[in-house]
């Protein structure tokens, strides 16, 4: 009877689980989960995106937006209708009237960034349109009516500030007329604008640039001069 009774009690503890050691790294339960909370490292905040500013002057992109531009000022009014056909492609229409020299420019614009450095942005800009100048004399003596086209190359600087946005470009505006016998206008020009929020969607800022035109054949105002303009702007962004 002994020996059967110790037979069975050697068979219940052949039975039982041996319990598996526990390691540094198999802890669970609430202590486990607060010490692995405690021991993951925080993931860094993302970053906020800037608020949009609708901006024909600055390196900043509409991000897919549309947005209506105007200007006014000395020596010119104008307004643009672009469209942000991608996040960092902007496209557009443009009608500027230099109402000093009576030249009338319809064309198009685009806009691309092409990175950022040291808190600026980069971007090229770019316009090609049709260019009409009606010949008045009223403030420039030696002005004459002629046509053509005009290509106006750009590269364009800024930055926020202020909560708006500051804005340096060199351009490059060629025209080539086509009336008599041709001619050729080159008005390289400095510009720098600033640009603020008024309400969300709308900006308001203003513009001002240097530069010097002189040209060839029978282009109107060929002779070298100094140019200098100061324009108000606003945006006003619809989409």
């Amino acid at each position: 009877m002994l020996a059967t009774l110790a037979a069975l009690q050697l068979l219940a503890l052949a039975q039982v689980t041996a319990p598996t050691p526990v390691g540094p790294g198999d802890a669970t339960g609430p202590d486990a989960t607060a010490a692995a909370t405690t021991a993951a490292p925080a993931k860094p905040a993302k970053a906020a995106e800037r608020p949009a500013l609708p901006s024909l002057q600055s390196a900043e992109p509409l991000r897919g937006t549309t947005a209506v531009f105007g200007w006014a000022g000395w020596s010119s009014f104008g307004a643009a209708w672009v469209v942000g056909l991608t996040p960092v492609d902007d496209l557009g229409a443009v009608a500027d009237f230099d109402w000093g020299k009576t030249e009338l420019r319809l064309g198009g614009i685009y806009r691309r960034p092409f990175g950022e450095a040291g808190g600026w942005d980069f971007a090229g800009r770019i316009g090609l349109a049709w260019y009409a100048n009606f010949g008045s004399s009223w403030i420039y003596s030696g002005n004459h009516s002629d046509r053509g086209l005009e290509a106006s190359p750009a590269l364009v600087l800024s930055r926020r500030a202020g909560g708006g946005v500051f804005s340096v470009a060199g351009e490059l505006p060629m025209t080539v007329t086509v009336r008599y016998n041709s001619g050729f206008l080159f008005t390289p020009r400095l510009a720098s604008a600033y640009e603020m929020p008024l309400v969300e969607g709308m900006t308001v800022g203003a513009r001002a640039s240097l530069g010097y035109r002189a040209g060839a054949g029978d282009a109107p105002l060929k002779d070298g001069r100094g140019e200098l303009q100061f324009l108000v702007l606003a945006g006003w962004q619809l989409l």
